[in-house]
Protein backbone atom coordinates (compact mmCIF):
# COMPACT_ATOMS: atom_id res chain seq x y z
CA UNK A 1 0.00 0.00 0.00
CA UNK A 2 1.22 3.52 -0.75
CA UNK A 3 2.90 5.36 2.11
CA UNK A 4 1.20 8.26 3.90
CA UNK A 5 3.51 10.96 5.23
CA UNK A 6 2.64 11.83 8.85
CA UNK A 7 3.93 13.85 11.79
CA UNK A 8 5.51 10.61 13.07
CA UNK A 9 7.69 10.62 9.95
CA UNK A 10 8.66 14.25 10.60
CA UNK A 11 9.92 13.31 14.08
CA UNK A 12 11.41 10.00 12.83
CA UNK A 13 9.50 7.89 15.37
CA UNK A 14 7.11 4.95 15.12
CA UNK A 15 3.37 5.60 15.31
CA UNK A 16 3.04 3.82 18.64
CA UNK A 17 6.06 5.57 20.20
CA UNK A 18 5.56 6.60 23.85
CA UNK A 19 5.80 10.23 24.89
CA UNK A 20 9.35 9.76 26.20
CA UNK A 21 10.54 8.67 22.75
CA UNK A 22 8.65 11.51 21.04
CA UNK A 23 10.21 14.04 23.42
CA UNK A 24 13.71 12.63 22.94
CA UNK A 25 13.33 12.70 19.13
CA UNK A 26 12.17 16.31 19.28
CA UNK A 27 15.14 17.32 21.43
CA UNK A 28 17.59 15.65 19.04
CA UNK A 29 16.08 17.32 15.95
CA UNK A 30 15.90 20.69 17.73
CA UNK A 31 19.59 20.56 18.53
CA UNK A 32 20.37 19.79 14.87
CA UNK A 33 18.06 22.28 13.11
CA UNK A 34 17.68 25.09 15.65
CA UNK A 35 17.98 28.54 13.97
CA UNK A 36 20.71 29.59 16.43
CA UNK A 37 22.94 26.83 15.02
CA UNK A 38 21.86 27.39 11.40
CA UNK A 39 21.74 31.14 11.00
CA UNK A 40 20.65 32.18 7.52
CA UNK A 41 19.71 28.62 6.54
CA UNK A 42 16.12 28.84 5.27
CA UNK A 43 15.82 25.07 4.84
CA UNK A 44 16.82 24.46 8.47
CA UNK A 45 14.32 27.08 9.62
CA UNK A 46 11.53 25.43 7.61
CA UNK A 47 12.42 21.99 8.98
CA UNK A 48 12.50 23.37 12.53
CA UNK A 49 9.00 24.84 12.06
CA UNK A 50 7.70 21.48 10.80
CA UNK A 51 9.36 19.67 13.72
CA UNK A 52 7.76 22.12 16.17
CA UNK A 53 4.34 21.52 14.63
CA UNK A 54 4.78 17.75 14.72
CA UNK A 55 5.84 17.78 18.37
CA UNK A 56 3.00 20.10 19.43
CA UNK A 57 0.52 17.65 17.91
CA UNK A 58 2.08 14.37 19.04
CA UNK A 59 2.76 15.61 22.59
CA UNK A 60 -0.92 16.43 23.10
CA UNK A 61 -3.08 13.32 23.64
CA UNK A 62 -6.20 14.86 22.08
CA UNK A 63 -4.48 16.22 18.98
CA UNK A 64 -2.44 13.02 18.59
CA UNK A 65 -5.64 10.94 18.62
CA UNK A 66 -7.15 13.22 15.94
CA UNK A 67 -3.99 12.80 13.84
CA UNK A 68 -4.18 9.00 14.21
CA UNK A 69 -7.82 9.09 13.05
CA UNK A 70 -6.79 11.16 10.01
CA UNK A 71 -4.07 8.59 9.18
CA UNK A 72 -6.61 5.75 9.43
CA UNK A 73 -9.00 7.59 7.10
CA UNK A 74 -6.24 8.25 4.55
CA UNK A 75 -5.06 4.65 4.61
CA UNK A 76 -8.64 3.45 4.13
CA UNK A 77 -9.00 5.71 1.09
CA UNK A 78 -5.70 4.57 -0.43
CA UNK A 79 -6.58 0.92 0.15
CA UNK A 80 -10.01 1.40 -1.43
CA UNK A 81 -8.54 3.16 -4.47
CA UNK A 82 -5.87 0.51 -4.96
CA UNK A 83 -8.39 -2.33 -4.64
CA UNK A 84 -10.68 -0.65 -7.18
CA UNK A 85 -7.85 -0.03 -9.66
CA UNK A 86 -8.25 3.75 -9.42
CA UNK A 87 -4.94 4.52 -7.76
CA UNK A 88 -3.66 6.25 -10.90
CA UNK A 89 -5.74 9.31 -10.03
CA UNK A 90 -3.70 9.95 -6.89
CA UNK A 91 -0.31 10.87 -8.43
CA UNK A 92 0.69 7.33 -9.32
CA UNK A 93 -0.71 5.82 -6.14
CA UNK A 94 1.74 7.51 -3.77
CA UNK A 95 0.62 9.47 -0.71
CA UNK A 96 4.02 10.96 0.08
CA UNK A 97 3.67 14.72 -0.33
CA UNK A 98 6.96 16.20 -1.51
CA UNK A 99 10.20 15.51 0.32
CA UNK A 100 10.56 13.82 3.69
CA UNK A 101 10.10 17.07 5.64
CA UNK A 102 6.48 17.78 4.84
CA UNK A 103 3.70 18.77 7.20
CA UNK A 104 0.64 16.57 6.42
CA UNK A 105 -2.49 18.76 6.21
CA UNK A 106 -5.88 17.35 7.23
CA UNK A 107 -7.70 15.98 4.18
CA UNK A 108 -11.44 15.47 3.66
CA UNK A 109 -12.67 11.96 4.36
CA UNK A 110 -13.79 9.88 1.39
CA UNK A 111 -17.38 10.51 0.36
CA UNK A 112 -18.24 6.82 0.18
CA UNK A 113 -17.04 6.32 3.74
CA UNK A 114 -18.92 9.36 5.00
CA UNK A 115 -22.19 8.10 3.56
CA UNK A 116 -21.77 4.87 5.51
CA UNK A 117 -20.77 6.62 8.76
CA UNK A 118 -23.76 7.17 11.08
CA UNK A 119 -21.92 10.09 12.69
CA UNK A 120 -22.11 11.94 9.37
CA UNK A 121 -25.89 11.60 9.33
CA UNK A 122 -26.11 12.67 12.97
CA UNK A 123 -23.97 15.70 12.16
CA UNK A 124 -26.23 16.55 9.21
CA UNK A 125 -29.36 16.33 11.38
CA UNK A 126 -27.65 18.37 14.08
CA UNK A 127 -26.74 21.06 11.56
CA UNK A 128 -30.34 21.25 10.38
CA UNK A 129 -31.50 21.61 13.97
CA UNK A 130 -28.98 24.40 14.62
CA UNK A 131 -30.15 26.17 11.47
CA UNK A 132 -33.76 26.03 12.63
CA UNK A 133 -32.77 27.48 16.00
CA UNK A 134 -30.85 30.30 14.31
CA UNK A 135 -33.92 31.17 12.21
CA UNK A 136 -36.04 31.36 15.36
CA UNK A 137 -33.43 33.55 17.04
CA UNK A 138 -33.27 35.97 14.11
CA UNK A 139 -37.08 36.23 14.01
CA UNK A 140 -37.26 37.19 17.70
CA UNK A 141 -35.40 39.94 19.61
CA UNK A 142 -33.33 37.44 21.54
CA UNK A 143 -29.71 36.33 21.26
CA UNK A 144 -28.25 32.91 22.06
CA UNK A 145 -24.83 32.69 23.76
CA UNK A 146 -22.21 33.04 21.04
CA UNK A 147 -19.39 31.09 22.66
CA UNK A 148 -19.16 27.76 24.49
CA UNK A 149 -15.86 26.62 26.03
CA UNK A 150 -14.91 23.18 27.27
CA UNK A 151 -12.02 22.05 29.44
CA UNK A 152 -9.18 19.85 28.26
CA UNK A 153 -5.57 19.93 27.17
CA UNK A 154 -6.50 21.85 24.05
CA UNK A 155 -9.03 24.53 24.94
CA UNK A 156 -11.56 25.59 22.32
CA UNK A 157 -14.63 27.75 21.92
CA UNK A 158 -17.19 27.45 19.12
CA UNK A 159 -18.24 30.81 17.70
CA UNK A 160 -21.20 31.63 15.47
CA UNK A 161 -21.77 35.11 14.08
CA UNK A 162 -25.32 35.75 15.37
CA UNK A 163 -25.58 39.55 15.32
CA UNK A 164 -27.22 41.51 18.12
CA UNK A 165 -30.37 43.37 16.93
CA UNK A 166 -30.28 47.15 17.24
CA UNK A 167 -32.91 48.10 19.90
CA UNK A 168 -33.47 51.48 18.23
CA UNK A 169 -34.64 49.71 15.08
CA UNK A 170 -37.81 48.58 16.91
CA UNK A 171 -38.81 52.10 17.97
CA UNK A 172 -39.78 53.53 14.56
CA UNK A 173 -43.05 55.56 14.52
CA UNK A 174 -46.08 53.98 12.90
CA UNK A 175 -45.98 54.34 9.13
CA UNK A 176 -42.34 55.44 9.10
CA UNK A 177 -39.83 53.61 6.92
CA UNK A 178 -37.72 51.28 9.00
CA UNK A 179 -34.05 52.34 8.99
CA UNK A 180 -31.39 49.95 7.76
CA UNK A 181 -29.81 48.01 10.60
CA UNK A 182 -26.06 47.43 10.57
CA UNK A 183 -24.98 44.77 13.03
CA UNK A 184 -21.66 43.51 14.32
CA UNK A 185 -21.31 40.17 16.10
CA UNK A 186 -18.98 40.58 19.08
CA UNK A 187 -17.86 37.43 20.90
CA UNK A 188 -15.79 37.33 24.08
CA UNK A 189 -13.62 34.38 25.07
CA UNK A 190 -12.60 34.18 28.74
CA UNK A 191 -9.42 32.16 29.29
CA UNK A 192 -9.34 30.51 32.74
CA UNK A 193 -6.17 30.63 34.85
CA UNK A 194 -3.94 27.57 34.59
CA UNK A 195 -0.40 26.78 35.71
CA UNK A 196 2.10 25.95 32.93
CA UNK A 197 2.52 22.25 32.10
CA UNK A 198 5.86 21.26 30.59
CA UNK A 199 4.53 18.20 28.74
CA UNK A 200 1.57 19.81 26.96
CA UNK A 201 2.15 23.57 26.74
CA UNK A 202 4.26 25.31 24.11
CA UNK A 203 7.71 25.46 25.72
CA UNK A 204 9.66 26.82 22.75
CA UNK A 205 11.03 30.38 22.35
CA UNK A 206 9.49 30.52 18.86
CA UNK A 207 6.00 30.11 17.45
CA UNK A 208 5.22 26.87 15.56
CA UNK A 209 6.16 28.57 12.28
CA UNK A 210 9.64 29.42 13.57
CA UNK A 211 8.96 33.13 14.16
CA UNK A 212 9.76 34.62 17.61
CA UNK A 213 6.82 35.35 19.87
CA UNK A 214 5.70 39.01 19.69
CA UNK A 215 6.73 41.31 22.52
CA UNK A 216 3.16 42.59 22.78
CA UNK A 217 -0.24 40.99 22.29
CA UNK A 218 -1.06 40.76 18.57
CA UNK A 219 -0.90 38.60 15.47
CA UNK A 220 2.04 36.20 15.12
CA UNK A 221 4.23 37.24 12.15
CA UNK A 222 4.45 34.91 9.18
CA UNK A 223 0.88 33.61 9.26
CA UNK A 224 -1.65 34.73 6.61
CA UNK A 225 -4.84 36.60 7.53
CA UNK A 226 -7.97 34.98 6.07
CA UNK A 227 -11.74 35.61 6.01
CA UNK A 228 -11.43 39.38 6.01
CA UNK A 229 -14.67 41.23 6.62
CA UNK A 230 -16.46 43.62 8.95
CA UNK A 231 -19.16 41.42 10.44
CA UNK A 232 -17.44 39.78 13.43
CA UNK A 233 -15.05 40.62 16.28
CA UNK A 234 -13.55 38.22 18.83
CA UNK A 235 -12.27 39.52 22.18
CA UNK A 236 -9.76 37.16 23.83
CA UNK A 237 -9.74 37.98 27.57
CA UNK A 238 -6.64 36.45 29.16
CA UNK A 239 -6.66 38.83 32.14
CA UNK A 240 -7.27 36.04 34.67
CA UNK A 241 -4.46 33.85 33.33
CA UNK A 242 -0.85 34.81 34.20
CA UNK A 243 0.52 32.73 31.31
CA UNK A 244 0.56 33.92 27.65
CA UNK A 245 -1.60 31.98 25.19
CA UNK A 246 -1.26 31.11 21.50
CA UNK A 247 -4.66 31.56 19.83
CA UNK A 248 -5.90 30.11 16.53
CA UNK A 249 -9.27 30.93 14.96
CA UNK A 250 -10.45 28.06 12.74
CA UNK A 251 -13.05 28.36 9.98
CA UNK A 252 -15.22 25.31 10.64
CA UNK A 253 -16.71 25.26 7.13
CA UNK A 254 -13.38 25.45 5.26
CA UNK A 255 -11.41 23.63 8.01
CA UNK A 256 -8.63 26.21 7.83
CA UNK A 257 -6.89 28.55 10.28
CA UNK A 258 -7.67 32.21 9.53
CA UNK A 259 -5.99 33.98 12.48
CA UNK A 260 -2.94 33.24 14.65
CA UNK A 261 -2.48 35.53 17.65
CA UNK A 262 -0.40 35.83 20.83
CA UNK A 263 -1.95 37.25 24.01
CA UNK A 264 0.23 38.19 26.96
CA UNK A 265 -0.52 36.90 30.44
CA UNK A 266 -3.13 39.06 32.21
CA UNK A 267 -3.77 40.74 28.88
CA UNK A 268 -6.61 41.19 26.40
CA UNK A 269 -6.63 41.22 22.59
CA UNK A 270 -9.39 42.19 20.16
CA UNK A 271 -9.36 40.25 16.88
CA UNK A 272 -11.50 42.14 14.39
CA UNK A 273 -11.99 42.21 10.64
CA UNK A 274 -13.64 38.79 10.40
CA UNK A 275 -16.33 37.87 7.89
CA UNK A 276 -19.56 36.27 9.10
CA UNK A 277 -19.29 32.52 9.59
CA UNK A 278 -18.84 29.66 12.02
CA UNK A 279 -15.53 29.55 13.84
CA UNK A 280 -13.73 27.71 16.61
CA UNK A 281 -11.13 29.36 18.82
CA UNK A 282 -8.27 27.12 19.97
CA UNK A 283 -5.74 28.31 22.48
CA UNK A 284 -2.75 26.87 24.30
CA UNK A 285 -0.59 28.18 27.11
CA UNK A 286 2.90 29.39 26.17
CA UNK A 287 5.58 28.65 28.75
CA UNK A 288 7.64 31.75 29.54
CA UNK A 289 11.44 31.93 29.78
CA UNK A 290 11.55 31.26 33.54
CA UNK A 291 9.14 28.34 33.25
CA UNK A 292 11.10 27.02 30.23
CA UNK A 293 14.22 26.87 32.39
CA UNK A 294 12.31 24.95 35.04
CA UNK A 295 10.98 22.55 32.36
CA UNK A 296 14.51 22.06 31.02
CA UNK A 297 15.76 21.30 34.54
CA UNK A 298 12.96 18.75 35.01
CA UNK A 299 13.87 17.08 31.73
CA UNK A 300 17.56 16.91 32.69
CA UNK A 301 16.72 15.46 36.10
CA UNK A 302 14.45 12.90 34.46
CA UNK A 303 17.16 11.94 31.95
CA UNK A 304 19.67 11.61 34.77
CA UNK A 305 17.33 9.32 36.70
CA UNK A 306 16.77 11.62 39.67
Amino acid sequence: MAKIHTHYDNLKVARGAPQEVVRAAYKALSQKYHPDKNQGDEKAARIMAIVNTAYNILSDPVRRREHDEWIAAEEWEVEWLESSGDEGHREGGTRVRGENWESPPPAPRPRRRLLRDPRWWLGLLGGMAVGAVCVLVLLQPRVLPAALAFSGKEQAAALTSIPNPDPDAWASPAGAKAPSVKTLAVTQLLVPPRQPECDTDLATPEAPNGEPWPEQSGYVPGYPLGNSGREMTVVVDNSANPTPVFVKIVDLERRSNVRHAYVLGNGTLTIDGLAAGKYEVRYQNVVGSAARSECANRTRRADAGF
